[in-house]
């Protein structure tokens, strides 16, 4: 994947212009839409949403949704852009974590990533299918999983990266670690994270 920079468009606020007062209660509209949207997700898919799903969630009528977002795409991109931000964010303490990277640093860092799966989980499974030809989605892709793929590539150790290549080592570390993260919601998240530790880092430079 590549790891290439993209200017990502934010959505579009509202077009009348509130107060401060007004603002804040506009951003926690948002969040509330945002929060359902995440659990709707999780529960149905995105494919399977729909906007009634999203709004039952929130407990928001309809018009309140189409203030804030066009349609249920639009609320995926918004949810992207923030998940992206947190997977540059892993891949960026990934790559600055101190050598030897230790197995209890490691597992906290496994730890961050499980969580974030769990908020963003089915974005991340658009991104790894390939199935969202979108351009902002694609560009998101490449932004998180680009950097993400190379961090976990630098951990592994030489004569497996040597042997596989750089790119098809971290991409083999990314899938096995976004495959485990996916059963968060039937497998206790402790033993996730303790098994792609255990899985993982029997595989770095450092094991």
């Amino acid at each position: 994947m590549a790891s290439g920079r993209y200017a990502v468009a934010m959505p579009e606020t509202p077009a009348w212009l509130p107060d401060s007062s007004r603002r804040g209660r506009s951003e926690e509209m948002v969040r509330r839409i945002l929060d359902a949207g995440r659990a709707t997700f999780r529960t149905l898919s995105y494919e399977g949403a729909r906007v009634d799903d999203i709004v039952k969630e929130a407990g928001i009528s309809h018009g309140a949704f189409y203030l804030y977002f066009r349609n249920k795409e639009d609320l995926l991109h918004r949810v992207a852009v923030e998940c992206a931000a947190a997977l540059r964010e892993l891949a960026a303490d990934l790559e600055a974590m101190p050598r030897p990277i230790t197995e209890p640093a490691f597992r906290e860092w496994i730890d961050r990533f499980v969580a974030t799966y769990h908020a963003d989980g089915p974005v991340i499974r658009v991104w790894m299918d390939n199935k969202d030809a979108d351009p902002l989605m694609q560009a998101l892709a490449n932004e998180a999983l680009g950097p993400l793929t190379q961090a976990l590539a630098h951990v592994v150790d030489a004569e497996t990266a040597a042997r596989a290549g750089d790119e098809l080592a971290g991409l083999a570390m990314l899938s096995l670690l976004e495959r485990l993260s996916s059963y968060f919601v039937t497998i206790d998240p402790h033993a996730v994270s303790l098994t792609s530790t255990r899985l993982l880092f029997a595989a770095t430079s450092e094991a």
